[in-house]
């Protein structure tokens, strides 16, 4: 038997190859109906992903780094995938790839995720969606306009 740190980061690294599968309804039985990320719900959180799954097929994500203590579990990520399916948030399909480092911090309790807050670099997002113009594109502008 491992600590409790141990088989709390296990259930993350769970959760992680249920979300790279694009099972959700799987992850159920690990994630606590009350877990919320940010200001969504579970249910509201699965919607958003299952929308992501959809425009990106291929998408996974992946554990680069992870800590644990006590009740938290604390992880880098990194989510890869191929804009090829449906338009995401309006916009069509990119053929694009997306490489997005972020991090989360989760709590658990009897075995369950009951709590997940995370961060994302959404600019970079949208930069490599081709929504936004890169950040030498947006510096170039900046300095350009204040000559």
């Amino acid at each position: 038997m491992g600590t409790v740190e141990e088989k709390n980061k296990e259930l993350v690294r769970r959760y992680c190859e249920l979300w790279s599968q694009h099972e959700l309804d799987a992850a159920n039985e690990i994630i606590s109906p009350s877990c919320f990320r940010k200001d969504f719900t579970w249910e509201q959180n699965k919607q958003l992903d299952n929308m992501i799954f959809k425009a990106f097929p291929d998408v996974k994500m992946i554990i680069v780094d992870m800590i644990a203590e006590g009740d938290k579990v604390a992880a880098i990520r990194n989510i890869t995938g191929t804009h090829t399916g449906e338009p995401y948030m309006g916009i069509p399909p990119t053929g694009k790839k997306l490489d997005i480092t972020g991090t989360n911090i989760g709590r658990i309790v009897d075995n369950k995720i009951v709590e997940n807050r995370g961060t994302s670099n959404q600019m970079g997002w949208w930069q490599q969606l081709g929504v936004l113009p890169s950040t030498e594109e947006i510096i170039k502008a900046y300095k350009d306009s204040h000559i």
